[in-house]
């Protein structure tokens, strides 16, 4: 048998950081590249992730155990190691692909994921293979722009947030975290379907939401540190084109029950126990800080007796809003014979609505979403400002690209726009003068534009179709 040299460089365990996190780093041009992986090959590159460090300059040999694996994402460790190794095999042999703008058209760029896997060979069983169950892992040095030394344009979360997802989730959350400050995020659909290469398999806006879509967010909200309140299906006429997600992160108590929901459960205590316990909250609801808060309030019409009766009884939140619901509705003017009476049987009720407590949170929702409303305009109008400075940029970009080619072509775009009467041109000043000149700036690029109209066909449809979507949402508003 082969042994590996004490040498070589080697990454067996995870990088841990404050309280446990265990940091996962990807750019975002990695995040949303087009690649499908199964559940298994996730958690392979992502245990793969997990040990890099944030000043490795290199690639290392990282070492991924399968009890590792198993831990970290909660499996049952009846599961074979033959999944591992399975999911290493099968990495070897897929790519990520990452497209990118040159000029007008769209390139994609292929980068293979892992140089080379060393596994424990099949058809081996006994003890001493528990010692070996593990898969070294060498990733393909192109990869270092994606993963290693990350300054800019990269997105960090703790792996605790995911090991509970399924394979889309995983993706649909990495691409919201990349917008977590923000706290919205639109995404094409198609696009989305070319990102997880579903095309074919989900053609149906229908069928991709319920199998794709829905899931993602029960498990995101459930399991993550990122909370989904609202999914807008953006339309062109009756067909969905886009999803703008309105999401938050979750406060540390939220995420913290999350952890715990997902520990071990300890041992069921013995019923007397439980009895005990239930005593014990019972009276911890009758304590003298909330009768003296509530026993003012309704000493007109309940004995002190009563009071303490009623909130051993009930619990104290039922008990506070049956004594609200009775003096807001002795304060509109409603007769009610036996005060006493009715406080007690409001108190029996456990969805009790209190009346202007109801209007006051009908009037406070209207707020609310007026509120939304204008911060989802202001929102999109600034995302339309950002599209049309992009398109600025790029077809200046092809202005001058063609001016390179030909040199004398800027003075013939300049004296065409001169003959235009709306081109604001001063003879007193200078060609290059009045090309500080807005107005005829303006009409300059214009001239451009028509006399090269087929350089920009492409780069105007793709930024028309964007703008047409968030104007049809501010259209709605």
């Amino acid at each position: 048998m082969f042994q590996i040299s004490h040498s070589k460089k080697m990454r067996s365990k995870s990088k841990k950081i404050n309280k446990g996190i265990t940091l996962i780093k990807k750019s975002n041009n990695l995040i949303e590249s087009r690649y499908k992986f199964d559940i298994w090959e996730t958690r392979f590159f992502l245990s793969v992730l997990s040990q890099i460090k944030r000043s490795d300059e290199e690639f290392e040999v990282y070492r991924i155990w399968y009890k590792d694996v198993i831990k970290s994402f909660g499996l049952k460790s009846g599961d074979s190691y033959a999944h591992l190794r399975s999911a290493a095999q099968s990495l070897m042999s897929k790519s990520f692909f990452v497209s990118y703008e040159d000029g007008d058209v769209i390139r994609e760029k292929q980068y293979h994921i892992l140089r080379e896997i060393d596994y424990l060979q099949e058809g081996q069983e006994g003890k001493k293979i528990e010692n070996h169950e593990y898969v070294d892992v060498t990733v393909e040095q192109k990869m270092k722009p994606l993963l290693l030394q990350l300054q800019k344009n990269f997105t960090a979360y703790d792996l605790q947030n995911i090991v509970k997802l399924g394979v889309y989730p995983v993706r649909v959350y990495e691409l919201l975290k990349q917008y977590q400050s923000i706290g919205k995020r639109m995404l094409e659909v198609e696009e989305m379907k070319k990102m997880f290469e579903v095309t074919e398999q989900y053609r149906l806006f229908g069928d991709f939401y319920r199998w794709i879509v829905k899931p993602a967010i029960k498990q995101i909200n459930k399991y993550t540190d990122l909370t989904i309140s609202e999914v807008e299906k953006i339309k062109e006429g009756r067909r969905v084109v886009a999803l703008r997600f309105v999401f938050h992160a979750k406060d540390e108590i939220e995420i913290n029950k999350i952890r715990n929901a997902l520990k071990p459960k300890p041992k069921q205590l013995p019923i007397e126990f439980k009895d005990n316990l239930k005593a014990i909250k019972q009276k911890g609801n009758n304590n003298s800080l909330i009768f003296d808060e509530l026993y003012p309030l309704v000493q007109k019409w309940v004995s002190r007796e009563a009071l303490e009766m009623l909130l051993k009884d009930y619990p104290t939140g039922q008990v506070k809003k049956a004594i609200t619901y009775t003096i807001n509705k002795l304060k509109r003017g409603d007769n009610i014979q036996n005060v006493t009476g009715y406080i007690v049987t409001m108190a029996q009720q456990k969805e009790l609505i209190d009346p202007i407590e109801s209007q006051r949170n009908m009037m406070k929702a209207k707020r609310q979403r007026q509120k939304e409303r204008e911060a989802k305009k202001a929102f999109l109008e600034q995302e339309k400002k950002k599209l049309y400075e992009e398109l600025r940029q790029k077809e200046n970009m092809i202005i001058e690209a063609i001016f390179m080619e030909v040199p004398d072509t800027k003075k013939r775009m300049i004296d065409l726009t001169k003959q235009s009467r709306f081109s604001h041109y001063k003879p007193e000043l200078t060609d290059q003068e009045n090309l500080q000149d807005p107005i005829f700036k303006a009409a300059f690029c214009n001239t451009v534009k028509k006399q090269f109209a087929s350089r920009f066909e492409l780069l105007g449809k793709k930024y028309e179709g964007k703008v047409k979507i968030i104007q049809a949402t501010l259209n709605g508003l």
